[in-house]
């Protein structure tokens, strides 16, 4: 196997991969994947030094200064270095698990959160109001989630029709809720039970979003919804976690932290609202499943 395939066999299903993750971070993850790769590291270790570094960014971007954003851009660069490389390492070596994805989903979780609160201290210090700087950042901090939350659910949603079984709802989204009671009833660990529990309310929170649920999700005609919604999965693809951590690394190390928070506000809501309308008018033009023309 040479270095493209054995690369082609580290990325997810592409179709809804993130346009920088695919032709940027993801490579600069597989060859750090490559280097560590021999060593007896797994994907939860590499999760788990992933939201070490988000924390560590969070911490310096509570400095407020522009040494202080620098380092803060640099930790919050490799915190997205481990973070891909989890998974590569999960499918090249075949030893991922369902708590592994949420172990991983929950650093993220803690990582922006710690950074979130960073960058609000750090803008109490050097504004001159610290109310407006906090009201600032717990307005972004709702936008990040909601743009975020849009963009998983319409991407597992196309997973699902196009592929069958990859999204979290569904069969898959049944084993999770599977597993969790049974570590209850089987007294599995606190910190496992907690880990699950967190994560079953973050993909009710999807649903509560995107006003869906399994059981409403409407039943297209697979062929029909491929053709429909493969070049509408890869714009919304452009609005994914990988462009928010790239504004707020390059804006940190420009020392432009106010226009990041501007551009999320303003830019990338206004694409998100398009981009729901655009969904709707493809959904109420996608053939419902066993339709005959």
């Amino acid at each position: 196997m040479n270095i493209i395939q054995e690369y082609r066999q580290s990325l997810k299903l592409t179709d809804a991969e993130e346009p920088l993750d695919l032709y940027f971070y993801r490579i600069v993850s597989f060859l750090f994947v490559k280097l560590i790769y021999p060593l007896p590291i797994t994907p939860n270790q590499l999760s788990i030094a992933a939201m070490v570094m988000g924390i560590i960014s969070g911490v310096y971007f509570a400095g407020g200064t522009p040494v202080d954003y620098t380092w803060a851009a640099i930790f919050y660069a490799i915190y997205y270095l481990f973070d891909l490389s989890d998974g590569q390492v999960a499918r090249l070596k075949k030893n991922g698990t369902r708590l592994g994805r949420i172990i991983d989903g929950i650093a993220d979780y803690v990582t922006h959160g710690a950074i979130y609160i960073g960058l609000g201290i750090g803008l109490a210090k050097t504004s001159g109001d610290p109310l407006q700087s906090w009201l600032l950042v717990l307005v972004t901090l709702l936008s990040l989630l909601f743009q975020v939350v849009l963009f998983d659910y319409y991407r597992n949603r196309y997973l699902e029709y196009v592929y069958g079984g990859v999204s979290l709802y569904g069969e898959d989204l049944q084993a999770f809720k599977d597993e969790y009671q049974n570590l209850k009833q089987q007294g599995g660990s606190y910190v496992s039970r907690f880990i699950y529990f967190v994560y079953l309310k973050y993909l009710r929170l999807q649903q509560f979003f995107t006003k869906n649920n399994v059981e409403k999700t409407p039943s297209f005609d697979k062929d029909d919804f491929l053709e429909k919604n493969k070049p509408v999965i890869r714009l919304w693809s452009f609005m994914g976690s990988s462009l928010h951590i790239t504004l707020l690394i390059v804006l940190a190390l420009l020392n432009r932290i106010q226009l990041y928070f501007y551009i999320l506000l303003f830019a990338i809501n206004a694409y998100a609202l398009l981009m729901l309308f655009i969904q709707y008018i493809v959904d109420r033009q996608t053939k419902p499943a066993g339709e005959t023309v």
